[in-house]
């Protein structure tokens, strides 16, 4: 199997659908009733959560009790939860003590705090079969990020599973208004729908062609067009990532909001698509050409300096 035939094979029609999104909904008066009571997180929900991650992190790591901090947080636990999605997203952003961490897996004590926080994040793509209908209404995510306090990444709201009370309070407030923003908003949409009829129409040509000649021309096409959607998407997300840094502000960053209008018209879902598709792609033919996955770098050192093979 050559590039182009993986690529092919993982192809699919893609539909620009949009959704709405909690970051553009009018706040409630009160919090989600399947979460909270009396502004206290529902008690047999804290503690399905806490089995959930701890049953986990024991089968992988030592001890996590003594160097983790639980947070539910973003707009599941803020008064913008009630968008028609189904399922709905739940965050659980885990806080680690780094040193504590290596100190009670000593294996592991060669690594900077970003590779053991990469670490636990690849660990837990394998809780999202169990978790992503938690409650029946939520899809339950877990993740790392390498700040140790929540707060450093100015979340939405932030409640502490760990300490069964806020760290960051909900706040009744709506989606900022920016016009300069907005236009950003509609140059995404307009070049994701170009890539995104380059894409359809290549896809198309590939089935329709009579000649070899025509064939790798609409594959070059598709690749092409593959490549675009997948870095304009990368650029969107990495953008949402730093608006939730020290250096960014949060819910009111013009990058969050680049990210929530995106997901609202539908074209965050469509290039993201297209990033699945280039990551199908790489996968099955590395293992059709060697047999396996290869590694990245990052996971390479992780597996040297914790003496993993």
């Amino acid at each position: 199997m050559n590039f182009y035939d993986a690529l092919v094979a993982q192809a699919r029609p893609i539909s620009v659908e949009p959704s709405e999104t909690s970051y553009f909904t009018k706040p409630g008066a009160g919090l989600d009733p399947r979460l909270f009571r009396d502004g206290k997180l529902i008690p047999s929900v804290r503690s399905m959560v806490f089995r959930i991650l701890l049953e986990h992190l024991k089968n992988h790591f030592n001890s996590p009790e003594a160097y983790i901090h639980i947070w539910l947080a973003g707009s599941a636990v803020s008064y913008q939860w009630s968008a028609a999605r189904k399922p709905a997203d739940l965050d659980c952003l885990i806080g680690v003590n780094y040193l504590q961490f290596r100190q009670s897996n000593s294996e592991y004590k060669a690594l900077s705090d970003k590779q053991i926080s990469q670490l636990f994040n690849e660990t837990f793509q394998e809780l999202h079969p169990t978790t992503n209908n938690f409650l029946d209404s939520f899809e339950l995510t877990f993740y790392v990020n390498v700040q140790s306090d929540i707060r450093n990444i100015k979340p939405y709201a932030a409640y502490s599973l760990t300490n069964d009370d806020w760290t960051v309070q909900p706040e009744l407030k709506g989606a900022p208004s920016n016009k300069q923003w907005d236009r950003k908003v509609d140059s995404d949409k307009s070049m994701a729908l170009e890539i995104l009829s380059r894409y359809s129409r290549a896809l198309s040509d590939i089935g329709a062609a009579s000649t070899d000649t025509a064939r790798r021309n609409a594959e070059a096409a598709l690749k092409l067009a593959v490549e675009q959607g997948s870095s304009l998407f990368e650029d969107i997300h990495q953008g949402r990532k730093y608006a939730f840094s020290p250096s960014g502000q949060g819910y009111a960053d013009a990058h969050n909001y680049r990210w929530q209008a995106g997901k609202a018209s539908g074209t965050v879902q469509a290039l993201k698509q297209l990033k699945e598709i280039a990551t199908m792609t790489k996968q099955q033919f590395e293992e059709q050409t060697y047999g396996q996955q290869l590694p990245t770098a990052d996971t390479l050192i992780r597996r040297a300096l914790s003496n993993k093979r």
